[in-house]
């Protein structure tokens, strides 16, 4: 794990007087940006056990996590799919049966329709960082600190009546996270289907 004090080095140059209060705030703000954003922290779920008639089940992110979106699930070597839409929702939620999708809440899972049998749900997920996160994972921070600073910056340039305040500058570092949160997104979109059902980190290139 890097601490947001790691960051500290391309951010703090910058922002003179800067606290450092504010500093880990910003940055575990960008972070959370980038990671909803982006979805390029992935990694998998630990098993979920499933029991016939109950539909809803808590996830066990990493501490310092939450998990922000399901990538993918598999219920008994059966791909399901991680979304539905609200017709469907409706339609299937009344019923038992074998399920068809799996939705991600802020902090469970639920199975359309009810699964009527045990079985064993194996998801991936898409993490970014709790509101008391002290930093974030290793390989993150090495591929994706430039775009995270540039979030955090664009953020502390704004603050008011700050010895950091720079409002001129501040739209460059936001424009800076939004092309570099961009690119992320895009490597995931074209990489996550080929990419093991492990920890992923999807890396340039």
């Amino acid at each position: 794990m890097k601490f947001w004090s790691d960051f500290y080095d391309l951010l703090m140059p910058d922002l003179p007087e800067c606290p450092a209060a504010a500093a880990d705030s910003a940055l575990r703000q960008s972070s959370v940006a980038f990671c909803e954003q982006s979805l390029a922290w992935q990694t998998k779920h630990q098993p979920v056990l499933v029991m016939g008639g109950i539909a809803e089940y808590s996830f066990s992110p990493p501490e310092g996590t939450e998990i922000h979106a399901i990538i993918n699930a598999v219920l008994d070597g059966e791909e399901i799919e991680p979304f539905a839409c609200e017709k469907n929702i409706t339609i299937w939620s009344r019923q038992t049966g074998k399920p068809r999708y799996v939705l991600g809440g802020p902090s469970s899972l639920t199975l359309i329709p009810t699964p009527n049998s045990n079985g064993v749900l194996a998801i991936r997920v898409a993490l970014k960082p709790s509101a008391t996160s002290a930093g974030i994972d290793d390989e993150l921070f090495h591929e994706y600190r430039e775009a995270i600073t540039h979030g955090a910056m664009g953020r502390l340039m704004l603050s008011p009546k700050k010895p950091y305040t720079n409002i001129q500058l501040a739209p460059y570092h936001q424009q800076q996270f939004i092309i570099k949160t961009a690119a992320a997104g895009m490597r995931v979109a074209r990489s996550y289907a080929r990419a093991p059902f492990q920890t992923a980190i999807l890396r340039r290139g």
